[in-house]
């Protein structure tokens, strides 16, 4: 078993009773943890627990604390052992004094441990059921809490998926992430990843090449299929492969196959952190943000609001009023499209994905922007209309 330690320094704002209390919940969400300190604190950040783990796949054990001491300078100092026993109750792990939380506190504020667990199962592990043992300690108010959670161990393998299911995951993905379905999702995606002229769709291979690229462990199983795939599915292994630079480790191949694997060797990708001019690069970022959840991409979609600046160049070319056909027009108009792309994407997602909308109110209110993003972002999300239960918190969260 191997882990990892990040430090992160967390603050939310969920009232619980006393005494003091502890939580142990394992996650696949980013270990970042975007999705919890880049949420402003009149929101509940959501944590998605899961069951069960396949080899090589990483997950984070994420203590959190409640109703927990204050000095008289408003510190708590929490510390935490934690203790993974195999499925015939031999040892396999322990860490000592962990760091919980040494530093300015609000209790009994809900406060995730400074120090997250970030682990995965090696080969040599066993499959079965491995119980993880939190013990917390309070050393302000000298109070002990104690924790135990099950995770499943299982044999990874491919799950049939309905074309539902497929297009379901990618929009659930952020806030639910399942890199082997997502793997399963890949491999049956019926439609062509590229469109008429050839050109990748980006809003789904970049989804996929993002995935494949956080979760390694699944290319050996995606490229074990290989021999037995489908042409397309051949296509698409190998265009995968080429995004992930790691072409090398297909079997040798000849005839159209040899020549498609050529292509895609030789193809342009777009950079979605470059200035943003494209749609392509909107796509990108997108399928990056439910790949992740993560606010980066997020970030970067906000500043192509800065083309508010060519908006009324088409009704003008509409009009007459401009001829297209000279470069300069054409470009003013091109950027005004993909502006009118990010106000609408950033819009459509904000109302369906409550994260989206959560991360863009942060980025508002915390972050220096240029004057037009800061007016169009404002004007965005006023003129959005959600349902209270999507992003406020509950009264029993309260």
């Amino acid at each position: 078993m191997r882990l990892l330690l990040p430090a992160l320094i967390l603050l939310s704002s969920t009232v619980f009773a006393e005494p003091f209390g502890s939580m142990v919940a394992i996650t696949r969400q980013d270990p970042s943890m975007d999705w919890w300190y880049a949420v402003p604190q009149e929101f509940a950040p959501k944590i998605n627990r899961i069951s069960h783990v396949a080899k090589g796949e990483y997950f984070r054990i994420l203590p959190v604390f409640n109703n927990y001491g204050t000095d008289a300078d408003g510190r708590a100092h929490i510390i935490f052992d934690i203790e993974i026993i195999r499925p015939d109750g031999s040892p396999d792990l322990s860490l000592a004094k962990c760091e919980g939380h040494d530093g300015p506190a609000k209790s009994p504020a809900l406060l995730p441990a400074s120090a997250v667990v970030n682990m995965r199962f090696d080969p040599a592990d066993v499959f079965g059921e491995y119980r993880i043992n939190l013990t917390a300690v309070d050393l302000v108010n000298h109070q002990t809490n104690c924790q135990s959670e099950v995770l499943l161990l299982k044999k990874f393998s491919f799950q049939t998926l309905e074309e539902s299911e497929r297009e379901k995951l990618f929009f659930e993905y952020a806030t639910a992430p399942d890199p082997s379905r997502a793997a399963s999702a890949f491999m049956q995606t019926e439609h062509s990843f590229f469109d008429d002229e050839s050109e990748p769709i980006w809003s789904a291979v970049w989804f996929f090449k993002t995935i494949f690229e956080e979760n390694e462990y699944l290319i050996p199983h995606v490229l074990n299929e290989y021999p037995s795939a489908s042409r397309k599915q051949k296509r698409d292994i190998i265009l995968m492969m080429a995004l992930l630079d790691k072409l090398d480790r297909l079997p040798r191949m000849s005839g159209d196959l040899k020549s498609f694997q050529r292509l895609m060797e030789a193809g342009r990708v777009p950079d979605p952190y470059a200035e943003i001019t494209t749609g392509k690069q909107l796509d990108m970022l997108w399928a990056e943000f439910f790949a992740t959840g993560r606010i980066k991409p997020v970030r970067q979609i906000v500043s192509s609001l800065n083309l508010v600046e060519h908006a009324g160049t088409l009704d003008r070319i509409k009009a007459g009023d401009l001829d297209p056909d000279q470069p300069a027009v054409y470009r003013k108009g091109m950027l005004e499209a993909v502006f009118q792309s990010a106000l609408w994407s950033l819009r459509t997602n904000c109302s369906q994905c409550p994260l989206v909308f959560q991360y863009c109110i942060g980025i508002l209110h915390s972050e220096e922007l240029e004057k037009p993003i800061h007016s169009c972002l404002s004007m965005l999300l006023q003129s959005i209309d959600l349902k209270p239960e999507l992003h406020a918190k509950t009264e029993e969260e309260k």
